[in-house]
């Protein structure tokens, strides 16, 4: 070993850092383009589709869905993943009238140039082209247009919908089927195999995160698409410390491969504790508001990917996070009920708010009430006479009935407020109090 155990298992961690967003964008790639079989039926909840064309979810989100972390369940998912070798994409943009729709443009390592919603351009929505070249975006009003070096970007298109009406469901996939994109290239690309994502997309998502040999697979094949968010300082160092060849070719010396298993756990743990500490705590809810603009700091695009991978920029939407109760410990559905009181016009959203639960791990909660959320559109929320709203969380029914219950697994958990076109940014959310038993 050239390099002594210490300083491998250090530029190991410092690279699973780097490394975890970009991997984790290859790895939504993999599950929405399915590089094995690409024509592959999808189910309703899922928004894949092949390379170059837009998949639509025709249902919300439900706890089966692992495609991401956090799915929201007030809008459709609409996603395409562009393959810029093949020259620029035209996308045609539906008009919607008063229905919330956005469309985010996303790059290899999780950063968003652009979104475009009602809020950026009221009225008649803008032409976009992506394109490869020089990094920028020129927003002309009715043209928007954004380059990049990368090879692969992703369209997310979000349509609001009212959960509890098939009419409102039917219209909402109308707004979806005038999201077009399309090329100068093949239409066919997009369905044609490739081996060597087929390999990858086959290795388990833990593999490729602590295995030291899944993990420089799956680096190496993001170095060889990634192109301008692979330009990092130090980066070769690190590729070169680690033996990054060697370890994918499954050649490398055993002490090199036990030191990079640690320093791959080191550097997972390390973006696991920055998720606790995103952006601005008050309350126990943290607030990140340099959510899509994170410069250098490497750590928190990892733990932001880790998190709410591809989350708007917080013009668009923020998200207060909340895991711990107002003494700061670990919600947990096992061992307390849970009461979060929203004081009347609160949350201030211009759009829509919603209160997600989500298994600690970001995983919708199954429940016998079909309830993942409540918000400004849930039917049958009883307000205070002071206009205020109380939310039970618990994972049993709350003795004061149902109506404004969301439903908690008997375990860790985290909730997630979302609030679209935020109006007030100093808002902070009140802290979630422990019920007496």
């Amino acid at each position: 070993m050239s390099v002594a155990p210490d300083d491998v298992r250090r530029s190991a961690a410092r690279l699973q850092v780097w490394a975890y967003p970009l991997v984790l964008a290859q790895r939504l790639r993999f599950n929405f383009t399915l590089p094995g079989d690409p024509l592959a039926p999808r189910p309703a909840v899922s928004a894949g589709a092949p390379i170059g064309r837009f998949g639509h979810a025709r249902a919300l989100a439900d706890p089966d869905l692992r495609v991401g972390v956090a799915p929201n369940v007030d809008t459709l998912y609409s996603v395409a993943w562009l393959d810029l070798a093949r020259g620029p994409h035209a996308v045609q943009l539906p008009t919607v009238g008063d229905r919330y729709f956005s469309l985010q443009v996303g790059k290899s390592d999780t950063t968003s140039p652009v979104v475009i919603s009602g809020r950026t351009h009221p009225g008649q929505p803008p032409h976009v082209v992506v394109e490869p070249g020089e990094p920028e975006v020129v927003d002309h009003g009715d043209l928007v247009r954004v380059a990049t070096r990368d090879r692969w970007l992703t369209l997310v298109g979000r349509t609001a919908v009212d959960p509890d009406s098939d009419e409102d469901l039917r219209a909402a996939h109308a707004v979806q089927d005038r999201l077009v994109v399309s090329s100068q290239g093949s239409p066919h690309a997009g369905t044609v195999v490739d081996d060597v994502d087929v390999r990858l997309a086959a290795v388990a998502r833990e593999r490729e995160v602590f295995e030291p040999g899944a993990f420089a697979s799956a680096v190496l094949r993001v170095l060889d698409t990634g192109g301008e968010s692979i330009e990092s300082r130090g980066l070769e160092r690190l590729l070169a410390d680690v033996g990054i060849d060697e370890l994918a070719r499954n050649r490398a010396a055993p002490a090199v491969v036990s030191a990079v298993a640690d320093g791959l756990r080191d550097g997972h743990r390390a973006i696991e504790q920055r998720v606790r500490t995103l952006g601005r705590t008050a309350a126990g809810w943290a607030t990140n508001e340099t959510v899509a603009s994170f410069g250098d700091d490497h750590l928190l695009r990892a733990a932001v990917a880790h998190a709410q991978i591809y989350v708007n920029p917080p013009e668009e939407a923020s998200y207060p996070v909340c895991e711990v109760d107002a003494e700061g410990r670990q919600l947990d559905g096992s061992v307390a009920r849970y009461r979060v009181r929203l004081p009347a016009g609160s949350p201030p959203a211009a759009a829509f708010w919603s209160l997600t639960m989500y298994h600690a791990a970001g995983n919708l909660v199954a429940n016998d009430l079909g309830r993942y959320a409540v918000g400004d559109r849930t039917p049958g929320l009883v307000r205070s006479d002071d206009g205020s709203l109380e939310v039970d969380i618990s994972a049993g029914p709350p003795p004061r009935g149902v109506s404004n219950w969301l439903p908690a697994p008997e375990g860790p958990f985290r909730l997630m407020l979302r609030l679209y076109w935020p109006l007030e940014a100093s808002w902070r959310p009140p802290a979630v109090m422990r019920v007496p038993a």
